[in-house]
């Protein structure tokens, strides 16, 4: 389409004669031509010079009853060519239907919601990545970077993208203060904070001393400075704690034993008591206290063995001091009491007791008898073992306690006193000494489920026993001299519940009976003292006994045997389970808390400050820069803001200046109120 022309002189030059004005209409719509004619203007309007001349476009309102189907060229509407004049040309008005807009991009939320879609995501990411890999092998990661980078880098989007959007917010929030009268100094302030944590800090300190700049403002703010924390929490979400998991071609066990037979030939030793020589060593290693307790096979550093019962050996001591009865009289004969008076000849040093199992014992004569004047002193220090005989070959048990059938038992006294006697308690007994029964047999005895560290002696000792159940004979013993070999069978008692599920148990007969002769051997025994001179029989045992918890050495060799009889060759294996220590991923929850409140947190944000926006009719001007640029400030009269030329100066005078935004059809304007 040709443009129509509109010629016409600068307001600036003086009008001639000589112009010829023109009308030229086009669509109906005129157009006015002036023509200026050479030669150049002589005379110019205010000194100006000819290059200062305006062509200005000028357009005419068009008349209504005038219409022109075409458009004729420039020849025919009679405009010369002439030089010197100056042409301006004008585009018409169409009817057409004006372009629309688009849709205003940075004028919306639509980078902060995608900033907090973004951020949404990340943390969403983060969640299912640590769900993920928790409580999994390290040795299960095959990626070259670490678990706590990959953390890192999701934090880091995460953080940037809960920025942008908390910046923007606070930057449109000093927008939407100024819809109102408000400090001119908040505009400051509330720009700060959208540019750091610095200014927000800033923002959080003046709230506390009573500058109110909005709660959405505090909120923006302090998201800002808890968003420098985001980091150091992201460091402390993993750990790699190490555990002890089932270890691959690993041995865990420990022995088991439901029998015990001798070896052909093993009654040949040093010591002539039939007995095979390793069990003997496991009696004297218990009761000098030298046995250590039989450890479990572990070829890890960490095993756990689940519960299990075995043929064994137990013992049982009771205190029967209290129920012991005793029976004293006079000496038929003693020399020593034929040289005091009459009265004191009379005293009962010769005494008798029995135990409440009916076990019998004397006690004839006191170690030291001396006078003092009219007073006898007599005293003794003296301990014994003496053992209850028992023909085990005729089947003939006595019961000791409940335990109805003991390989051994015997009683202890401990007779360590001083006593000084006169006329007047002549006939008085002697106090009775320690009495203690004691029983040795044969049981069952069950382990509990128990862990064990090889090398760590104190803190994981080897198998635990937790209970016991004692065992008899099932048949006649029937060989006076305990030369078979043929099993003795145990089963517990009538009436009582075995411990184990498969409680056979069985032990040939000759250590069965030797057993019985070795103990009874063994604690037949009597030490005196006089003098401090120490005597003893079989192998000093009773000096050695004596020394120590009675019931203690009794526990101690019950063990080792039990620990012997689980070691032939016949035992069984219980499997446990061997572990390892392993890197395992671990997952500290809590430490997610602080990204998952920011992002909440903005989110909160981003919806307070676009319904407050929407609210005011606010322009999202956010953090742009160009509005403050372009706009406008009305001061008073009075104000000496603009002349002010130092910054703490300006800081000043805009904390006591307050300000409102003022929209109207012009630029943008700040007024002070």
């Amino acid at each position: 389409m040709t443009r129509p022309l509109i010629l016409s002189t600068s307001p600036h030059l003086k009008k001639e004669p000589t112009q010829h004005p023109y009308t030229v209409y086009d669509f109906g719509r005129p157009s006015v031509v002036t023509m200026a004619a050479n030669p150049p203007y002589s005379t110019l309007h205010d000194g100006q010079s000819e290059s200062d001349l305006e062509l200005e476009r000028v357009g005419s309102p068009a008349s209504p009853g005038i219409s022109v189907p075409s458009r004729a060229s420039d020849t025919e509407m009679g405009l010369p060519e002439t030089d010197g004049m100056t042409v301006h040309t004008q585009e018409p008005q169409i009817d057409a239907e004006a372009k629309r807009p688009g849709f205003d991009w940075d004028g919306s939320w639509v980078w902060e919601i995608g900033s907090v879609t973004l951020a949404v995501v990340g943390v969403v990411l983060l969640v299912a990545f640590l769900f993920k890999i928790n409580n999994t092998p390290y040795t299960d990661w095959k990626y070259t970077v670490s678990p706590n980078t990959v953390v890192s880098i999701i934090m880091t989007i995460t953080k940037a993208a809960l920025l942008v959007s908390v910046s923007s917010c606070l930057g449109q929030l000093k927008w939407n203060l100024f819809q109102n009268p408000a400090p001119l100094y908040h505009m400051q302030v509330i720009d700060q904070a959208s540019r750091g944590p610095w200014g927000s800090l800033e923002v959080l300190l003046r709230g506390i001393f009573g500058s109110r700049t909005g709660s959405l403002t505090y909120v923006g703010a302090s998201l800002t400075v808890l968003a420098l924390a985001v980091d150091p929490f992201a460091q402390q979400i993993l750990t790699f704690p190490p555990r002890s998991v089932p270890a691959q071609h690993a041995i865990s066990y420990t022995p088991t034993s439901q029998q015990w037979y001798s070896k052909e030939g093993s009654d040949q030793s040093d010591v002539d008591t039939g007995l095979e020589p390793t069990l003997l060593v496991s009696i004297m290693s218990g009761l000098l206290g030298t046995h250590i307790p039989l450890p479990p096979l572990c070829t890890t550093s960490f095993c756990k063995y689940p519960e299990f019962v075995t043929l064994g050996m137990c013992s049982k001591c009771e205190d029967v001091t209290s129920r012991t009865k005793q029976e004293c009289h006079a000496p038929e004969l003693s020399l020593f009491m034929d040289t005091v008076a009459e009265p004191l000849r009379k005293i009962p040093t010769n005494c008798s007791y029995q135990t409440p199992n009916n076990f019998s014992f004397d006690f004839e004569e006191f170690d030291d008898q001396r006078l003092s004047g009219d007073n006898i002193i007599i005293g003794t220090n003296h301990w014994s073992l003496h053992p209850r005989v028992m023909d085990l070959a005729l089947d003939t048990r006595i019961p000791t306690f409940d335990i109805q059938a003991p390989i051994a038992s015997f009683v202890a006294t401990n007779y360590t006193t001083t006593v000084t006697y006169a006329i007047s308690n002549a006939t008085v007994p002697p106090p009775k000494p320690s009495v203690a029964e004691c029983a040795v047999y044969f049981c069952e005895r069950r382990y509990e489920q128990s862990s064990y560290t090889p090398g760590d002696y104190q803190n994981s000792p080897p198998m635990p026993g937790v209970d016991t159940q004692q065992l008899v004979p099932t048949e006649p013993l029937e060989d006076p001299n305990f030369t078979s070999n043929r099993p003795v069978h145990f089963a517990a008692p009538d009436g009582s519940a075995a411990l184990s599920s498969n409680s056979s148990y069985s032990v040939d007969l000759r250590t069965f009976g030797h057993l019985a002769d070795t103990m009874m051997n063994l604690f037949n025994s009597t030490t005196e003292l006089r003098g401090e001179v120490p005597t003893s029989t079989v192998l000093k045992l009773g000096t050695i006994l004596r020394m120590d918890n009675l019931n203690r050495s009794l526990d101690s060799m019950s063990s080792s045997l039990t620990d012997t009889f689980r070691m032939d060759s016949l035992n069984d294996e219980v499997q446990g389970i061997a572990f390892q220590d392993e890197t395992f991923i671990h997952v500290r929850w809590p430490w997610i808390t602080l990204p998952v409140i920011v992002t909440l947190g903005s989110i909160a944000l981003l919806l307070g400050t676009a319904i407050g926006s929407k609210h005011r009719k606010a322009v999202l001007w956010k953090c742009m820069v160009l509005p403050l640029l372009t706009s406008h400030f009305d001061a008073t009269p009075e104000s000496k803001i603009a002349s002010v030329r130092r910054v703490d100066g300006m800081t000043e005078i805009s904390k006591k200046m307050r300000a409102v935004m003022v929209h109207d059809e012009g630029p943008l304007t700040f007024k002070e109120k």
